[in-house]
């Protein structure tokens, strides 16, 4: 299990977040979308093609989910407003990495894309 391939994903997702959030970008505009479009065809590849790490990669999508929400919170000016959501965001965010680095994974291993559909429904995007 490549768990390194699977973090650096999450470590280039931290970085654009971080990015985006300081240069104040909105989840809509061109430089996340850029982004989050090659990174996420990668992403949706490499499931595609059966890649062993399968349940660890479809993790890296609700945490982009995650991540993209909160880019959007900041930038609208409203992260002391969303409080309570955005604490909830990192919380997941931080719990999705714990458990990649832990190696635990059976509670994220059957994410299907309607799995990640009731997600966005739920305000993760």
């Amino acid at each position: 299990m490549n768990i390194k391939m699977v973090l650096d994903y999450l470590d280039k997702i931290d970085a654009a977040y971080g990015e985006g959030k300081q240069k104040r970008w909105s989840r809509y505009g061109k430089e996340w979308s850029g982004f989050s479009t090659s990174m996420n065809k990668e992403v949706r590849q490499k499931i595609k093609d059966g890649v062993k790490e399968e349940s660890l990669l479809q993790i890296i999508l609700p945490y982009w989910f995650n991540k993209s929400e909160m880019l959007e919170i900041h930038y609208t000016k409203k992260h002391k407003i969303k409080r309570g959501k955005l604490n909830r965001l990192k919380k997941q965010c931080n719990e999705f990495r714990k458990d990649i680095e832990n190696g635990r994974t059976d509670k994220h291993s059957n994410l299907s894309a309607l799995d990640i559909a009731r997600m966005s429904i739920e305000g993760a995007i």
